[in-house]
């Protein structure tokens, strides 16, 4: 009687064995689902801020180097060339480089990251093109003479 006795009580652990086994399973699988969703996350996360972080840069640096060469220029003797692109710049009414108007990204929402960042680059550039076109002597200063 001792047999079937140990062996009710083998089979009964080899029973209670398996479903354990089973829920750390299950618990696992759910707990490397979870993780694996939230790398994902942050890759993809980090990739957006990284290139909204450079396009915002760019934009941030190519308008504010115009505010802030006219702003010293005013404090120093320019010669008549540059007081004449001052003038134009100022009727150019460019918003400060902090405004949204000059973020692409609230107007392309729904488009993936890569084609809102070629948005704004174009933007950026047709800009600064305008910029180079009106004030012609101030972007050549601008321009590196580095060979």
């Amino acid at each position: 009687m001792s047999q079937t006795h140990s062996s009710d009580d083998e089979t009964d652990f080899k029973t209670v064995n398996r479903n354990n086994y089973q829920r750390i399973q299950d618990k696992v699988e759910k707990i490397n689902y979870a993780d694996g969703i939230s790398d994902g996350r942050e890759q993809s996360f980090q990739s957006s801020f990284d290139q909204g972080y450079a396009d915002g840069l760019k934009t941030g640096i190519e308008l504010t180097k115009f505010l802030a060469f006219y702003d010293t220029l005013t404090k120093a003797n320019a010669d008549d060339n540059l007081a004449k692109e001052h003038l134009a710049y100022k009727e150019m009414k460019l918003a400060k480089a902090t405004d949204k108007i000059h973020f692409k990204y609230l107007e392309h929402q729904s488009e993936p990251l890569s084609i809102v960042s070629e948005k704004q680059n174009a933007y950026v550039d047709n800009l600064l093109e305008h910029c180079a076109d009106a004030l012609h002597t101030t972007t050549n200063l601008f321009k590196s003479q580095a060979k």
